[in-house]
């Protein structure tokens, strides 16, 4: 069964670049498996930019996906893969 890989994009009010993650587990054989995840991951990195001064107080929000290797081809416009 393919495997799902979860792409989260973080972005903060008032920074330019938004900050991006990719995470690939082998638990992550349904989408719901890799849904199952987002909360943990989004508190954990929501707790990880508290602490930083200069993003305390700030307004985060996420966009998370989960995505088979077919899914995340299409999504990065990957015509033809060697994996």
């Amino acid at each position: 069964m393919d495997a799902f890989t979860m792409v989260i994009v973080a972005c903060i009010s008032g920074e330019p670049n938004c900050i991006t993650s990719r995470i690939n587990e082998s638990v992550f054989t349904t989408a719901q498996a890799c849904e199952a995840r987002i909360d943990d991951i989004t508190r954990s990195m929501t707790l990880e930019f508290g602490r930083r001064p200069g993003f305390k107080g700030r307004e985060v929000t996420y966009d998370v996906s989960c995505m088979n290797r077919t899914q995340l081809a299409q999504k990065l416009g990957i015509v033809t893969s060697e994996t």
